[in-house]
């Protein structure tokens, strides 16, 4: 479909396609890609770091067109090649060891291939790795809560990982739980409390109740800020329109 030169670019297409919901031809050519960098022998760090990039877009667009065992297939494989890259990296740089994906984003990978499948126990497994690897990953908790329940001690984790990730920020995008040990699990105030308000465990609720409350007071401050805002703005403004006076 396309020279194994092109790999960088078709990667930059594919993920692309994906964000505009063209499910079925990233498929397509995430297959066709894997496959032609997988026959080759001898990679260099670049081609190996395109093959894992390759299967992170296949393994992901699998599991959203609900191709489960396939895409947790790709996961497993994912995980092989990932390794493969590091010794490659260490290898030639090992500085270079902290440019690659936290490993974390691969185990969450593996947490939601688990959990398509209904398995809980894979799935508290991938969740364990992610907390070895990226302490504190909210995103994780959430997730593992949303797509298999409160089962096996997931309300709890997922409460005190968001009581960890206090206080709550406010973005640009709204209210944000942020943890400092792992910013880029990041998730919304809302999606937290509707996953804690979906669990049973006492702790999940102790900590649902502390978050609504403390977000309804941001959301109150800044109510009155912006009140306060307009209130000025229009003080500003002239009570006589003195051209008619001319």
């Amino acid at each position: 479909m396309f020279g194994m030169g092109d790999a960088g670019q078709v990667l930059v297409q594919l993920e692309r396609y994906l964000a505009d919901g063209r499910e079925e031809i990233t498929e397509v050519m995430a297959r066709d890609l894997v496959q032609q960098l997988r026959s080759k022998r001898g990679r260099d760090v670049t081609e190996q770091v395109h093959l894992v990039k390759a299967l992170r877009l296949l393994s992901d667009v699998l599991l959203l067109r609900g191709k489960v065992k396939d895409g947790a297939a790709e996961v497993r494989r994912l995980h092989r090649e990932r390794r493969a890259l590091e010794r490659t990296v260490r290898r030639a740089d090992p500085a270079l060891l902290e440019r690659l994906t936290p490993a974390a984003e691969d185990h969450l990978r593996s947490l939601r291939a688990a959990a398509a499948l209904g398995r809980s126990g894979g799935a508290r497994k991938a969740l364990k790795r992610i907390g070895r690897t990226r302490p504190g990953h909210l995103l994780a908790h959430v997730e593992a809560v949303e797509r298999l329940g409160d089962v096996g001690g997931f309300g709890r984790r997922l409460a005190d990982a968001a009581h960890a990730a206090r206080p709550i920020r406010q973005t640009e995008q709204g209210l944000h739980l942020v943890p400092a040990s792992a910013p880029e699990s990041a998730v919304d105030l809302a999606r937290v409390e509707a996953a804690l308000a979906s669990c049973k465990d006492g702790r999940a609720s102790e900590v649902h109740a502390l978050l609504q409350a403390e977000g309804a007071s941001l959301r109150n401050k800044e109510a009155e800020a912006q009140a306060k805002l307009q209130a000025a703005i229009a003080s500003l403004e002239p009570t006589h329109d003195y051209y008619e006076y001319g």
